[in-house]
């Protein structure tokens, strides 16, 4: 399994108003080469980052889109937010990322209103872009059987879903076991103790989701979605340093 997965960085990761404002705090793009270089394959881009950046910010994203693995959508898909997401597909028609992560909501009444609208949003999206759905907790599909129910009759290449690696390898195998061949990209979240930065937080249950990952076999990407230093004063090279050190463990796994 080493070496064959692509590992990006969630830009989300890095900028403190991603629970408050959402407004861009630093342009992506002049982090794109710094990114590469310590050994990133792309980025997941978080939407806050493009859709209200200024044009030219905008432009520069859309020149080196090749970087642009992932775009992490916050669009909602009741019936009254059809704007936003008419927005997010102009935007993910312009970087062309090879895949789109999103969300249902959480108001089960809504199931079918939400299919309808996720799959008119489908047919909106370049024909080559995956859909990702990340089974958050208090989404109508946190439940692994409810997210299988759900796309049980969907192409399960177009229609993927993210998985969580964090401390819980009896959650990672349900969801593995439950949608094994829909499984098609992987958060890691490396929030825990500052106590020894110079190794990903909580290791020892790590080491267990990932065996679990490797157990079935999947090669996929994974992006390093959060990592320590996030949630107090922020420092925007001290989380970047964690999550390089953070890309080194998910690289030997």
């Amino acid at each position: 399994m080493k070496n064959k997965r692509e590992i990006y960085i969630c830009t989300v990761a890095l900028d403190p108003t991603r629970w408050g404002r959402r407004i861009p705090s630093f342009d992506v793009s002049a982090w794109l080469s710094r990114f590469a270089r310590d050994g990133f394959d792309g980025v997941e881009l978080w939407e806050f980052h493009f859709l209200p950046a200024e044009k030219a910010e905008q432009e520069r994203l859309v020149t080196a889109a090749s970087s642009v693995a992932i775009y992490n959508s916050y669009v909602g898909f009741a019936d009254e937010e059809a704007e936003a997401r008419a927005a997010a597909a102009e935007a993910i028609t312009r970087l062309q990322p090879r895949g789109v992560k999103y969300n249902l909501g959480g108001d089960a009444s809504k199931r079918d209103e939400y299919r309808r609208n996720l799959l008119a949003w489908a047919d909106a999206l370049p024909a080559d872009c995956r859909l990702l759905c990340e089974c958050h907790g208090g989404t109508i599909l946190e439940q692994a059987e409810d997210a299988a129910a759900f796309f049980a009759d969907l192409d399960p290449a177009r229609f993927g879903v993210v998985v969580h690696v964090s401390g819980d390898a009896a959650g990672t195998e349900k969801w593995f076991s439950e949608l094994n061949g829909r499984v098609q990209h992987l958060h890691v979240q490396m929030r825990g103790p500052e106590s020894d930065p110079s190794v990903a937080a909580n290791r020892p249950a790590l080491d267990a989701g990932f065996a679990v990952v490797k157990a079935h076999g999947y090669t996929g990407s994974v992006a390093i979605e959060f990592s320590r230093g996030i949630g107090r004063d922020e420092d925007i090279e001290e989380i970047y340093t964690n999550a390089c050190t953070d890309l080194a463990y998910v690289r030997q796994v």
